[in-house]
């Protein structure tokens, strides 16, 4: 659900970002029916996404990295050197990136992101515990909404962050 709540909330401010999503775990198919169902409610399509599993290769080459869980986050560190300074729960993006401003002229993602990273009370723990993010998997309808709501906030205002201008439609919720 992040990848396409994130996407679109990119496309809407004008930027051609690629995003893309990976799980830590060895997960085949499509999106679940709760994601696309609490998806296709907010006007987005999840039904081409195919899950693939996270690697040194999809984290080498990222910018930016939004984990779900402090879990996922210790996960991607794993995968290549300096990927901790570049990995965030969302939410926690959202707030220590709120204090450092947007990237400044000529500065790239990575290099902002490390300046949000060098913000953390300890460099060795994303993120809160409150700002995790669990997995709706096999829990209903109701659970899945409630994830993408609060997704949209949190990647609404990473977006703005990125673009450094305001949301042309602040999300509900």
């Amino acid at each position: 659900m992040a990848e396409a709540i994130l996407r679109d909330h990119l496309h809407r401010r004008g930027v051609a970002a690629r995003v893309h999503s990976a799980g830590t775990l060895a997960w085949r198919g499509g999106a679940s029916e709760g994601a696309r169902d609490a998806l296709r409610e907010r006007g987005l399509d999840a039904g081409s996404h195919r899950s693939r599993r996270l690697d040194a290769d999809l984290v080498g080459g990222a910018d930016l990295v939004l984990a779900m869980t402090r879990t996922h986050a210790w996960a991607v560190a794993r995968h290549a050197t300096g990927a901790d300074r570049r990995t965030f729960l969302p939410a926690e993006l959202a707030r220590l990136g709120g204090l450092v401003g947007p990237p400044t002229p000529g500065e790239t993602v990575a290099e902002w992101a490390g300046r949000v990273a060098a913000r953390r009370t300890d460099p060795r723990v994303p993120g809160r515990a409150g700002e995790e993010v669990a997995d709706p998997a096999g829990e209903p309808l109701a659970v899945y909404r409630a994830t993408a709501a609060r997704l949209d906030v949190d990647l609404a205002r990473v977006a703005d962050l990125l673009v450094a201008s305001p949301s042309p439609d602040p999300p509900d919720g």
